[in-house]
């Protein structure tokens, strides 16, 4: 009867977990009167994985008996590991959000490249908290009514640099942010877009803090953009 329940709650999760959306991704277009010239844009991403492995492992259960005593115990074995890799799409990604952050609310879409923008990240801390021992008793019923059973809380790190043609440095800025998100039912992610939507959206709340000081800055940076 305990099988059952498990194998009910993991379906149902896997089934009801949001999917990382266009917005998730995108910038939020703020219209601004302090432009800067068309830059050249370029991203370093190396901090992010080029893929990774998730690891599965199979045990097998049976009962012995205890050496002084009638006493039944169980004991698991270790069956097999299966291995799964997966791509890192966080680095397009990341390297698209800031793309379309600076051709939307940054540089001018027409005219002569002035200079360079340069994204780089420059750190990263994924701190995940699981709920599984709250969620599996009684019966995994706290899943059912939606508490979280796991999450990630992401923390990311992004300097951008703005050079003249001739890379001399103008302008250089650094922030750092964290966002929180949930595995769960009904409303949470799945194990996998809780970290990317964590990863995700922490970048693009840093990108939009280092816009907003840019944004004051325009006319001194554009006065050196020539």
């Amino acid at each position: 009867m305990k099988k059952t329940y498990v194998i009910a709650a993991a379906l149902a999760l896997l089934a009801s977990c949001r999917s990382v959306d266009y917005e998730d991704l995108n910038p939020t277009i703020q219209p601004n009167q302090n432009l800067l010239p068309v830059l050249k844009i370029e991203t370093d991403t190396s901090m992010y994985q080029q893929s990774y492995t998730v690891e599965t492992e199979y045990y097998d259960s049976d009962y012995d008996y205890d050496n002084d005593s009638d006493y039944k115990r169980r004991r698991s074995r270790l069956n097999s590991v299966k291995k799964r890799t997966y791509n890192d799409l966080r680095k397009k990604s990341a390297a698209n959000l800031f793309i379309k952050e600076v051709q939307e609310n940054i540089i001018e879409q027409t005219g002569e490249k002035k200079g360079y923008i340069r994204m780089r990240i420059t750190y990263l801390n994924n701190d995940p908290n699981g709920f599984y021992s709250l969620t599996m008793l009684p019966l995994f019923i706290p899943t059912f009514l939606g508490v979280p059973c796991g999450n990630s809380k992401y923390t990311t790190e992004v300097e951008v640099t703005i050079m003249d043609k001739q890379r001399n440095i103008i302008k250089r800025y650094t922030d750092k942010a964290t966002d929180e998100e949930f595995q769960a039912m009904y409303w949470g992610y799945s194990s996998y877009n809780v970290k990317y939507k964590a990863s995700m959206v922490s970048l693009k709340k840093a990108l939009e803090n280092i816009r907003h000081q840019i944004n004051n800055d325009a006319p001194e940076i554009r006065s050196k953009l020539k």
